[in-house]
C-alpha cells in the first residue's frame, strides 16, 4: 500500500473529518470520491500571494474562488509560501487553510508534490455553481 492508497483510506474515514455541518459533510464526501481524478488533474489557474498582507491575501483570494467559480474551474493552485524566514510562521499558509475550511464553493485541498510547490502551496478543488 502507498502513501497516497493510505491518504485515501484516511479520507475516507468519517471519524477524521473535522467538521460537523452536515451539508458541508455531506458536499465533502461527494468531493472525496472525485478526489483521486482531482489529484491528478493540473491546476487550472494559480493565484501567488506571495509578498501580501494577510487583509491583502484574503481580498485576493475572494476574488480568485468567485471568478475561478464562474470560470467553472474545477482545480487551482494557491501559492502562499512555507512562512521559512527567521522568527515567522507560514502566516499566509495559514490563512489559506482557514479560507478553503470555511468556503462552501471550495473542496477537497492538498499540497503538490516538491515540483509543484509543496508544503509552499496548496491544491484545491472548486465546487460547481449550485
Amino acid at each position: 500500500m502507498n502513501f497516497g492508497d493510505i491518504l485515501s483510506q484516511w479520507e475516507r474515514n468519517p471519524q477524521n473529518r473535522r467538521f460537523q455541518d452536515k451539508d458541508r459533510l455531506q458536499d465533502d464526501e461527494a468531493a472525496l470520491r472525485e478526489a483521486p481524478s482531482i489529484k491528478q488533474m493540473r491546476p487550472q489557474a494559480h493565484l501567488d500571494l506571495h509578498q501580501k498582507t494577510q487583509d491583502d491575501a484574503r481580498e485576493a483570494l475572494e476574488q480568485f474562488v468567485s471568478a475561478c467559480v464562474r470560470r467553472r474551474l474545477r482545480k487551482v493552485l494557491i501559492i502562499h509560501g512555507k512562512g521559512n524566514h527567521p522568527g515567522s510562521e507560514a502566516v499566509l499558509a495559514k490563512l489559506v487553510q482557514e479560507y478553503i475550511r470555511t468556503d462552501p464553493r471550495l473542496g477537497a485541498s492538498g499540497h503538490p508534490d516538491a515540483r509543484g510547490g509543496g508544503s509552499g502551496a496548496t491544491w484545491v478543488a472548486v465546487k460547481p455553481p449550485a
